[in-house]
């Protein structure tokens, strides 16, 4: 069992009386890697897709002319692309989408973007957003002593009905199929991402060991059965048929984080309603779960909502979360896309909470009190009985460090520094991190600081 708690602290050396949830926010999701998506652009033609055909006609049509009508989606961009080769521009197409969408994804400089907004056949030239893992750790949630109001088991089956033959197309991380509560349950998989074989969950090319997990646990939520406690998924009779469009991909640091793109989301839907891609959607999965969010772009005719909207008209169902901005939102609006989709049937939480709990903490130093005082839960999980822990610190981070380290948490011979104790950690930009190196470092309870 973690204790996580935070208190802030000023500049000065004295301390808060008043809790700052910028100290603790990270546990209900931590800082965004920072992404560069370059000129990648996503390029809509005005040309009918196969779902605008289907619907077309009234939404019926046979096997051989709904790959007739997908043959003639891709033509269209062929044409296109021939044409601009006459005026010296050549693009390097990444995903070519036909189905939900008629369209493409390529770094466009911008002359080429100029040519194409002027071209009769286009529709329009949208930029390539960055998406994210659209969760709250499930980790803790597991483990008893939880919170009043942190989470609870509500009676949301319907009797009768388990999703027995039903496949729903999960498009978020990879998963892993080897989870005990997922066996016989989980497809083989389509990988976006990387063309890995069953769209694994992929472990941190930096050789961390940390494996890709969102996917894993909404594969969970969907059809996990045997939990402890008699825990189990909402659809334990249906098959999830993984499509791995998010992952491991170089941030702006160069280093290795987990988030999508809008395009490799895009062409997830695409292989939700074609999964063997012969043109033809009589195959399509009838339900398509989406996992990650792009922050604040929620259009109601950006080109993933044409796409939910596209799924719909070949009768897959998709399901997309509102996201995790919350008051953090600009005055617009915290909707993230492809939750803005009028087609999308688009899932939130409430927190009804009216404040957070709150433990008393006292922080001893010989006869010395330095802390005696309620101090909010940052995490979900609460102890059963009173802690009486030494309070142990970190290495300092190095000048300029703005993120912990795994590294401080352990001496120069490998001995946590934390292990069976209280750490004492500054949250720095991202709280959660902190949180998780302190418990991965065998803290028994983490005390946040730090504004």
């Amino acid at each position: 069992m973690l204790l996580v708690v935070g208190f802030g602290v000023s500049r000065a050396k004295q301390r808060s009386l008043v809790s700052e949830a910028s100290s603790w926010r990270g546990l209900v999701g931590g800082a965004r890697p920072s992404v560069e998506v370059g000129q990648r652009k996503l390029v809509v033609l005005k040309a009918p897709s196969l779902a605008q055909r289907v619907a077309a006609n009234g939404g019926f049509a046979s096997d051989a002319a709904e790959r007739r009508w997908t043959a003639a989606a891709l033509a269209a961009q062929k044409r296109l692309l021939s044409d601009l080769g006459t005026h010296g521009i050549r693009m390097r197409v990444e995903f070519s989408f036909t189905r939900v969408l008629n369209g493409f994804s390529a770094p466009l400089d911008a002359r080429a973007v100029a040519l194409l907004e002027r071209r009769p056949e286009v529709a329009g030239v949208y930029p390539v957003r960055v998406a994210y893992p659209a969760s709250v750790s499930s980790e803790l949630l597991g483990k008893t002593g939880v919170a009043r109001g942190a989470g609870h088991l509500p009676a949301v089956t319907l009797p009768g009905y388990d999703g027995r033959g039903v496949t729903i197309a999960l498009l978020d991380t990879g998963v892993d199929r080897a989870q005990p509560h997922l066996r016989g349950r989980v497809m083989q998989g389509l990988d976006i991402v990387d063309g890995r074989d069953g769209a694994p969950a992929v472990a941190d090319p930096d050789g961390s060991g940390q494996l890709e997990r969102h996917g894993t646990e909404l594969a969970g939520i969907l059809v996990g059965a045997g939990g402890s406690g008699g825990i189990s998924g909402v659809a334990t009779g249906a098959s999830v048929l993984p499509i791995r469009v998010a992952g491991w991909q170089r941030d702006l640091t160069g280093n290795w984080a987990v988030y999508s793109r809008t395009d490799q989301l895009i062409e997830g839907l695409e292989r939700a309603v074609d999964p063997n891609v012969d043109g033809d959607a009589h195959d399509a999965a009838r339900i398509a779960l989406i996992g990650v969010a792009a922050p604040f772009g929620a259009f109601a005719d950006s080109p993933e909502a044409r796409a939910i909207r596209g799924a719909l008209r070949l009768d897959t169902l998709v399901v997309t979360p509102v996201g995790n901005d919350g008051p953090a939102g600009p005055g617009y609006g915290s909707v993230s896309s492809p939750g803005g989709s009028p087609d999308a049937l688009t899932v939130g939480a409430a927190d009804l909470r009216p404040e957070a709990e709150e433990l008393p903490i006292a922080v001893r130093t010989g006869l010395d009190l330095l802390l005696d005082r309620p101090l909010p839960l940052a995490g979900a999980v609460v102890s059963t009985r009173p802690m009486q822990l030494e309070l142990a610190t970190p290495e300092p981070a190095p000048p300029g460090a703005t993120a912990a380290d795994l590294r401080q948490f352990f001496d120069g011979r490998g001995i946590s520094r934390v292990a069976g104790r209280a750490a004492l950690v500054h949250g720095g930009e991202d709280p959660q991190l902190a949180a998780e190196y302190a418990a991965r470092a065998g803290a028994s309870a983490v005390v946040l600081y730090g504004t």
